[in-house]
C-alpha cells in the first residue's frame, strides 16, 4: 500500500482470524467512527464507508499536500513538509487509529492480542468505472453479507446519507453524486440487483 495526495483508494481490512469480529455491538460501531473522525478525516476524505462486523471498507481520497503538512505541524510531526515521507505520516495514522481502537476493544472484550490484519490493503482508483463500481461495491456490503436485504436498513455505513436519511459528517458525497443526474439515478445504481 502506497498513497499519493489527491489520489483516491479503496481501502479495506478484516478482522485477524475469521471467527473474531470488529464490532459486537452498535457501541463499538460509535466509537470506531469517534476514532476514525480523529485520526482519518484530517488526512483524507471518505467519499463512503461501510463498516460490518468482521470488516470494513473505505473509498478515500488523501487530502492535498499542504493540508497534510498543516495537519504535521499542529501534531509536531518530526518530518513536517517532507513529500517524500507523507506516505509515512499516512501509514502511520492508520496505525495509530486500528491500536487505539483494539485497545480499547481488547480492554472492554478482555481480550488479547491484534484485533485487525497486519495493515490494510488499499487499491488505486484509476478510472471511473472502478469509481462507480467501488462505491456500489462498499454501499451493498450489507446486502452482500446477508445482514439486510434494504440498504437503508443497515445504519453503520455511508448510503444512508447519500440518500438524506442521515445527515453525517465523515461522508462527501458531492464527488460521487457529480457522476449521477438525481439521487434517484444514484439509488438506482447501487440498489439494482446484479452486476453493471
Amino acid at each position: 500500500m502506497h498513497f499519493e495526495c489527491e489520489k483516491l483508494f479503496h481501502v479495506y481490512t478484516r478482522a485477524n482470524s475469521e471467527n473474531e469480529l470488529l464490532f459486537r455491538e452498535d457501541e463499538n460501531y460509535y466509537f470506531f467512527l469517534k476514532k476514525y473522525k480523529k485520526y482519518i478525516n484530517p488526512i483524507f476524505e471518505t467519499l463512503c464507508y461501510c463498516l460490518i462486523p468482521n470488516h470494513y471498507h473505505l473509498l478515500i481520497r488523501v487530502k492535498e499536500k499542504e493540508s497534510i503538512f498543516e495537519y504535521q505541524k499542529i501534531k509536531k510531526y518530526k518530518y513536517i513538509n517532507n513529500e517524500s515521507k507523507i506516505d509515512n505520516f499516512l501509514q502511520q495514522q492508520i496505525a495509530n487509529f486500528h491500536i487505539s481502537y483494539a485497545k480499547a476493544f481488547n480492554k472492554k472484550y478482555k481480550r488479547r492480542g491484534s484485533l485487525f490484519q497486519s495493515k490494510p490493503k488499499a487499491k488505486e482508483i484509476s478510472s471511473t468505472y472502478y469509481l462507480l463500481r467501488a462505491s456500489r461495491y462498499i454501499h451493498r456490503n450489507p446486502i452482500t453479507h446477508g445482514l439486510v436485504s434494504n440498504l437503508e436498513d443497515w445504519e453503520f455505513s455511508s448510503f444512508l446519507d447519500y440518500i438524506d436519511m442521515r445527515r453525517g459528517t465523515i461522508p462527501k458525497k458531492k464527488y460521487i453524486l457529480s457522476y449521477f443526474s438525481s439521487i434517484e439515478d444514484f439509488i438506482n445504481f447501487t440498489c439494482k440487483d446484479g452486476d453493471d
